[in-house]
């Protein structure tokens, strides 16, 4: 966008020094520095509602959310993605895409299950990738997958398609990795440790 600020229509040598100047010349200056200020307003207002900015600016909090917006031709050095403990989680839980890129859950002891659901995903035609790092500390556990896990099964250890349910055998850490490009009606999964 091209800036609407004129700095030309502001007549600096007005009024001319030791000589009886007309009111209008002031009138025109003055009215042309606040039509100006209106325009550096709403440019200013345009560009702290749009801009990315690497720190908050004064009197706002930082939100740089892209709404899904496109970035290209970016080159991306020593980049980290949000992590997310959720700690000891038992019964349902429902894991936010939202909530970052890489997510730990450590299994409870009392109820050897969790009910995975999956949330927040991009909307359909945007890839949306979530790696989840599963820590169970007793012998025997199962993780529930939601029906929208509907690819990469077949390849999956000590899964039951009946139940929907993984197995997980012994005590330790599992990796597994959630896409979709559905806006979550289909995931993918994929167990990476």
């Amino acid at each position: 966008m091209a800036s609407n600020i004129n700095p030309n229509n502001v007549d600096g040598n007005y009024p001319v020094a030791g000589q009886d100047n007309d009111s209008q010349g002031f009138r025109d200056n003055f009215t042309n520095l606040k039509t100006n200020l209106t325009f550096a307003k709403s440019e200013i207002d345009d560009l702290q509602s749009k801009a990315i900015v690497k720190s908050a600016l004064t009197g706002v909090s930082l939100d740089n959310d892209m709404d899904e917006n496109v970035i290209y031709r970016a080159q991306m050095q020593a980049h980290g993605e949000t992590f997310l403990d959720m700690g000891t989680v038992s019964g349902v839980v429902t894991v936010s895409f939202l909530d970052g890129n890489f997510q730990k859950m450590t299994g409870d002891t009392i109820t050897p299950s969790i009910t995975l659901g999956l949330a927040d995903f991009p909307t359909s035609g945007i890839a949306g990738s979530l790696r989840l790092w599963v820590n169970t500390t007793i012998s025997s556990y199962s993780l529930v997958l939601p029906t929208s896990v509907t690819l990469g099964l077949s390849n999956l250890e000590d899964y039951d398609s009946g139940s929907k349910t993984i197995t997980l055998t012994g005590a330790g850490d599992r990796l597994y990795e959630f896409i979709t490009v559905d806006g979550g009606t289909n995931y993918w999964i994929i167990k990476l440790a």
